[in-house]
């Protein structure tokens, strides 16, 4: 039996370790952590001595922080999430669903587990280098493996059949050169201002109460963690060196209506993932597309801004500029708002340097009516804290030895695409050592994709062609020296899905579901077990369903309608077709301060200071107007309400005095069928969503009814109206909300 070192315990190093015993073989997993999970597990974990992890991968979550794609893609084909599991499963969630897979496949029976164990040296012996990928192996030594034992401090070394590496591409910090220096002569004794922190080491943001912090970055994680450090913070600035566009993790797709016969559709709220990743073309979608010319990009961004509207548009983040290179996409459900009601401020441009004074240097590049570049230089100053998020290293060079890395033509500098491996997983001159999540991914079909093709290759169950090596390699050369290049090297999610699946599955009768254009990709489906792919094809249709009946419509409607608008109203009493106007302005707030209590301070802090709460925060409702009874009568009028998604509604309360009162309306959302609304979503009129309720007030009934035209995730019109019978009332009110920008 061929034994194969497997390095890391995380992710990509679990599964395969799985696949390999499921080959035949019996791995031996390596780990610098005393647990299973790696950049899953939560911030709490400590190492031996009880101190935290460090910069191991096991120490760089934060508190809070959710997955950005869905557990229908965080997972792995063969092992369901529990029925209770968030949509977006936590740190915790996460780790506990890694470590339950483990200890369904890994027993100590099929495999060894070796943790607290680093490796720092993996070589490839003589007697291997001439054998040929793709045909079975017989020799049973081809690879030097040596670790150190972090307990005892002792190295040890033993020669392996076969080496998966699985260490991780977000393995290590990555520092600007004019930084590290500077970061590494700090000590506890010797901090210099401003504070320099990876994001990596970001855990809480109560720990930046009253402070002034720089989030440095355009990614996923300086996104969030600048919106999650301004529930603390006294001032957030975000350096961003590019705009990326910021979608929310729910949005809105188009979907057949699941009960309708006929062709009808309808509006349909969806995890991001499904709505992304979705087949333009029938399986297999093979070649994967691996580079975009200018119209393919314009076309990406312009289905982007489909998806965003105007808000994006209307705040100081504002849009990309150049729609003819690749467009970049972060995940994050309150930066945006954040950023449109001033919360965090939004520079543009790349640090360059740190005074002694701790002021920041700010390039920014501008083209302003010449043909080259012209470079502006800002200060950013009264920063307590610089927190980067500056993105990671893979590190092989503290693993693999200099042959190696010189085979993989490998560049430590290169963050985007650092090697040459056919489909990121083998190399012609390395038989039996694969990588398994060595790519810059999120993506847990994609490792285990790869963990079955590394395991039927050293188990010889696949035979692969010198031919598609050599193609494979081919494409990942011009994959590392494309320009201008996209976000990530596999943008294309189902392409490289379908073909390593073609590689894995040499029948091609994997997946037997989702195979049609529009179909979600997700990873279940690309195994052979058919009552798994059912059941996932019955949980993704029932997602759909509940995407249709409403229920998500009061939170996207709440977001959309966040920030400051002009309003008409008129009031027609019925009886005596009297008519009053009110007009003026309102403001819907998300982020507004309220003073902290014993009871609603989520620090337990009673100190009397003002606190945001940015996730569970109702919306305040806010308008300033003038009543006019007649031409020459006038007065000035506000009212208050707060607005508050619950029980699948769209709660509204009254607010007296600064203070919540009493339910006003609970407004439900129907979905409404159209055959028409697929153009209606993507055109520039948007579509219109309708909310209705009834609420009595003492004997007076107030039937509402709400409209809320959306662009994407913006809204452009709002029309609420009422129509009141009582004892003593019979009006019917008319509101008509336009957004300050139009």
């Amino acid at each position: 039996m061929l034994e194969v070192a497997v390095i890391g315990a995380g992710t990509s190093g679990l599964v395969a370790a799985r696949h390999l015993i499921h080959a035949g073989l019996r791995p031996t997993i390596f780990e610098a952590a005393r647990t299973v999970g790696g950049a899953w597990t939560p911030s709490s974990s400590s190492n031996v001595n009880g101190h935290s992890t460090g910069n191991h991968p096991a120490s760089k979550m934060w508190n809070g922080m959710s997955t950005n794609l869905s557990k229908y893609t965080c997972r792995f084909s063969d092992w369901p999430w529990p029925e209770d599991a968030s949509t977006f499963p936590s740190v915790e969630e996460m780790h506990d669903y890694l470590q339950s897979y483990s200890d369904a496949f890994l027993t100590t029976s099929s495999c060894n587990f070796q943790l607290e164990c680093k490796v720092f040296n993996v070589e490839q012996l003589e007697s291997s280098s001439s054998q040929i990928v793709g045909q079975q192996q017989d020799a049973n030594t081809n690879y030097k493996v040596e670790w150190t034992d972090l307990n005892t401090q002792t190295t040890h070394s033993r020669d392996f059949g076969g080496v998966v590496v699985a260490t991780g591409f977000f393995h290590t910090p990555r520092w600007p050169s004019f930084l590290k220096n500077r970061r590494d002569c700090e000590d506890d004794e010797n901090k210099k201002k401003p504070q320099l922190m990876h994001s990596s080491e970001y855990r809480n943001h109560r720990l930046f109460r009253g402070k002034n912090v720089a989030v440095i970055g355009s990614s996923f994680s300086a996104l969030e963690i600048a919106a999650d450090i301004s529930r603390s913070a006294a001032r957030v600035v975000n350096v961003s060196p590019s705009i990326p566009w910021v979608l929310p993790r729910w949005i809105p797709t188009v979907q057949p209506l699941q009960s309708a016969s006929t062709d009808s559709a309808t509006v349909t709220i969806l995890p991001a993932d499904l709505s992304l990743y979705q087949r333009k073309q029938p399986y297999p979608n093979i070649p994967e597309t691996t580079s975009l010319t200018p119209e393919s990009c314009r076309k990406r961004h312009q289905y982007l801004q489909s998806l965003v509207g105007h808000k994006q548009r209307q705040s100081p983040l504002g849009e990309p500029t150049n729609w003819e290179e690749p467009p970049f996409v972060a995940i994050s459900d309150e930066y945006l708002d954040l950023v449109r009601e001033g919360k965090v401020e939004v520079v543009h441009g790349r640090l360059v340097g740190v005074d002694e004074d701790g002021t920041l240097q700010i390039s920014d590049i501008e083209t302003t009516g010449s043909d080259k570049p012209q470079s502006h230089c800002s200060v950013l100053s009264d920063i307590d804290t610089v927190l980067l998020g500056t993105g990671y290293t893979s590190q092989l060079h503290d693993v693999l030895s200099p042959d190696i890395l010189s085979k993989l033509a490998y560049d430590p500098d290169d963050s985007f695409s650092p090697m040459t491996l056919a489909w990121d997983t083998l190399h012609p001159s390395l038989p039996n050592l694969a990588f398994c999540g060595m790519y810059r991914g999120p993506y847990m079909g994609i490792m285990e994709l790869q963990a079955r093709l590394a395991a039927g290759v050293m188990s010889g169950s696949l035979s692969l062609e010198e031919e598609q090596l050599q193609s494979a390699m081919t494409t990942s050369q011009t994959i590392r020296s494309s320009t201008p290049r996209a976000q990530f090297p596999h943008f294309d999610y189902p392409g490289f899905m379908d073909t390593l699946s073609q590689l894995c599955y040499l029948r091609g009768d994997c997946p037997k579901y989702n195979r049609d254009v529009g179909d979600v990709v997700v990873p279940t489906l690309y195994q052979p077990d058919e009552e798994l792919s059912q059941k996932c094809q019955s949980e993704i249709q029932q997602e759909i369903k509940h995407g249709q009946d409403g229920r998500r419509m009061p939170k996207v409607v709440l977001q959309s309608i966040l920030g400051k608008w002009s309003f008409d109203r008129h009031i027609v009493h019925l009886q005596t077709g009297k008519v009053e106007r009110v007009y003026g302005t309102v403001n819907y707030s998300k982020y507004w301060e309220r003073s902290s209590t014993d009871d609603d301070d989520d620090d337990g802090n009673a100190d009397g200071i003002f606190s945001l709460d940015t996730k569970d925060n109702p919306v305040l409702y806010r308008e300033d107007g003038l009543y006019e009874l007649s031409p020459t009568q006038k007065f000035e009028v506000f009212r208050e309400y707060e607005y508050e998604c619950k029980n699948d509604s769209l709660e509204i309360y009254f607010v007296e005095g600064g203070k919540r009162t009493y339910l006003f309306l609970s407004l439900k959302f129907v979905p409404e069928a159209t055959s028409s609304v697929h153009q209606s979503l993507n055109g520039d009129d948007g579509y219109w969503v309708k909310a209705t309720s009834d609420h009595l007030c003492i004997k007076d009934l107030y039937s509402a009814t709400f409209r809320v035209k959306l662009n994407g995730l913006s809204a452009s019109e709002v029309i609420i109206k009422y129509r009141v019978k009582g004892p003593s009332k019979d009006y019917e009110s008319t509101t008509i909300l336009k957004p300050e920008w139009s």
